[in-house]
């Protein structure tokens, strides 16, 4: 505090001192990304006799919301109050937006009333912090009594209705706008992918007079969480011909989509591409990059990247281990720990995910219950779910089934069909009746119906020790009740296409033998 101190002092003795400069100082600091250092400065300026004003307020508001700091924000509130300014048109939208980022919204709304001088800017805000925090209702209230609506009104409003899955609300807002721009179109694509409505989407995305690179990701992203992966691939490739400049995101949900088809080849170009753009350096594609080359079974190249990586943050940690995970490295996952410690980066759920799921590929019993014990102990992270999921198969996979079961009966949350099944299928490979039989009864007392791959477990178990009178009988069942076995598949890539195969569908077959794609 006392370089502080002084620095400011010789910064502040020279010519054109005073609020001004003050001011100046103030907002250099959050600009560069400093808010902590701005909210000092603001306290030093306080120090030596000056106060702020309607242009110092809205820069310390603007670091409070940076902060997430309710206690400054409510603080700067009262002496904008105190001060006079808080009804200030600057000051009042600043006081909005903090609101609006803390998500507390009545204060919003009471500061909006409050205002006496309310231009579109101001109506805006609050608009923009009704539809944050979806409540899109009130926002169509607002937007309805609205004295004078811009374009950005009408985009607040598509944006809104966009986040909460409402298309046909965000396109009857979207058609009353005469002159469009890019948000708009960009929002409306929004509003479709986020539902699913992929078809839609790309209409807008093909008669849309101008795109930029949110466009883009938006419709990658798309297709991304429609399963959609080899279409997300195919328009970057639509991309990269347009010669449209992508950024890190693009090149991320890329290679997302490589990894969910096992596509190493492309994985590889995308790489290149990465190095040739300069945006390999990003921690969010060294992390993709890590991913990716897991997932499509070179665990070397994923550790390649990781240790060639000059940032590593707790995604980069987390895509590692997991990676490690995923080929059965357990020793090494774990070890990994320690590094990580030692490189100060705390772990966090999804490391203890990646970690429990390495001890149980690897069949570290003691190790992973050591972990499982030490995340609260140690970390204050309390064991979730999916925790407690891996557990389970943990203890499974290494043939401790009635502990197993015992630790679901203990766990405080309800088991989810998968965990449930995790235990079923490993009694099934150990041939454990007695245990089987708990899970069987405790699947038919929750469940409201039994799914075709409990079903089919039921009959497994039965079948693996030789009751074959119980198994039929759990067919029959089954064939009663109308549920079909899910068909299995498998894809394949030929000349950079895909091809889906289902069990008993000839369709494809005969496509094949006739050179139909």
């Amino acid at each position: 505090m006392a370089l502080f101190h002084c620095s400011f002092l010789y910064s502040l003795s020279s010519v054109d001192s005073g609020l001004q400069r003050w001011n100046r100082v103030i907002k250099r600091r959050v600009s560069q990304g400093n808010p902590d250092q701005a909210i000092l400065a603001y306290v030093e300026m306080k120090r030596v006799g000056f106060h702020a004003d309607n242009f110092t307020f809205p820069v310390l508001l603007k670091a409070a919301s940076s902060l997430s700091s309710c206690c400054i924000g409510f603080a700067l509130h009262g002496q904008a109050m105190k001060t006079g300014f808080s009804g200030h048109c600057f000051v009042g939208t600043a006081l909005l937006d903090m609101y609006s980022a803390f998500g507390a919204i009545d204060h919003a709304t009471k500061v909006f009333e409050e205002m006496g001088v309310k231009d579109v800017v101001v109506w805006n805000s609050m608009l923009a912090a009704y539809a944050s925090c979806g409540q899109m209702d009130n926002a169509m209230k607002l937007f309805d009594n609205m004295p004078l609506k811009d374009l950005a009104s009408f985009n607040i409003m598509i944006s809104g209705y966009a986040k909460i899955g409402r298309k046909a609300a965000a396109r009857s807002i979207f058609d009353r706008i005469h002159a469009k721009d890019i948000v708009s179109w960009n929002s409306m694509i929004l509003a479709c992918t986020n539902v699913g409505d992929m078809g839609n989407a790309r209409n807008l995305f093909d008669v849309m007079p101008k795109k930029n690179v949110i466009t883009w990701n938006t419709m990658i992203s798309g297709y991304l969480h429609a399963q959609l992966y080899a279409e997300a691939v195919d328009l970057f490739d639509e991309m990269k011909a347009g010669n449209h400049e992508a950024d890190h995101l693009t090149v991320t949900l890329v290679l997302s989509a490589c990894a969910h088809l096992g596509w190493l080849g492309k994985g590889t170009e995308m790489h290149v591409y990465a190095q040739d753009h300069r945006l390999a350096s990003s921690p969010h594609v060294a992390t993709s990059l890590i991913d990716m080359y897991a997932k499509c079974g070179t665990i070397q190249r994923s550790l390649e990247v990781f240790y060639k990586s000059q940032v590593k943050d707790i995604y980069c940690w987390n895509a590692i281990i997991s990676g490690l995970a995923l080929h059965g490295y357990g020793h090494a996952a774990v070890k990994l720990l320690d590094k990580m410690r030692d490189n100060g980066i705390r772990p966090d759920e999804i490391t203890f995910i990646g970690l429990l799921s390495a001890c149980s590929h690897g069949s570290l019993v003691q190790e992973g219950c050591r972990l499982f014990d030490c995340m609260e102990k140690e970390f204050g992270l309390p064991p979730k779910l999916e925790h407690y999921g891996c557990m389970v198969d943990l203890l499974g996979r290494a043939g401790f089934l009635d502990p197993a079961f015992q630790l679901i009966k203990a766990m405080p949350f309800e088991p989810g069909e998968s965990i449930l099944g995790a235990l079923l299928g490993a009694c099934v490979i150990h041939q454990d009746l007695e245990t089987g039989e708990k899970v069987i009864n405790l699947i038919t007392s929750k469940a409201h119906h039994v799914s075709d791959g409990e079903f089919m477990m039921f009959v497994n178990l039965y079948a693996s020790c030789g009751q074959w009178k119980e198994a039929n009988r759990w067919r029959e069942r089954m064939n009663e009740s109308g549920i079909a076995k899910t068909a299995g598949g498998s894809t394949i890539e030929v000349d950079g296409k895909f091809y889906r195969f289902l069990a008993g569908d000839i369709s494809m077959d005969q496509d094949l033998h006739s050179g139909s794609n």
